[in-house]
């Protein structure tokens, strides 16, 4: 991504600030919207929108490690959540109304997004390259 990004510098500036919004748009917005999937605090949301883009291009880290920390800041789990994991895990709404449960939910559709994110803005940025 870096390499594609370089080029459309050395090609003009306007395609390199081009090729940078497709990416930091693609990329954040299916982050977000992983998060908005999995119910996130509207906090976590926006987290994953800065947080993609930037997290992508940097192996050591992914999207959804933003995204569960901020969610778990947000919204502690509480011992009694962790006390009904065992219930709430074996339901889909229990993943969902479990604050344990929905960090792991927050964490993976945020990943998931950004992963999405990264393949169609790379296959779009090198479109717009060739």
């Amino acid at each position: 991504m870096l390499t594609g990004f370089v080029i459309g510098f050395a090609r003009s500036p306007e395609l390199g600030w081009r090729l940078v919004m497709i990416w930091v748009v693609v990329n954040g917005s299916l982050a977000a919207l992983g998060a908005l999937v999995a119910r996130a605090h509207p906090l976590t949301v926006i987290s994953a929108m800065v947080a993609a883009p930037l997290t992508s291009l940097n192996p050591t880290i992914a999207a959804g490690m933003v995204t569960g920390l901020v969610e778990s800041w947000i919204r502690k789990p509480r011992v009694s959540d962790l006390e009904r994991l065992r219930i709430d895990a074996a339901t889909l709404s229990g993943w969902f109304s479990n604050p344990a449960t929905r960090i792991l939910l927050v964490f993976f559709f945020s990943n998931l997004g950004s992963a999405i994110g990264t393949w169609v803005a790379g296959l779009q940025i090198f479109g717009a390259l060739s």
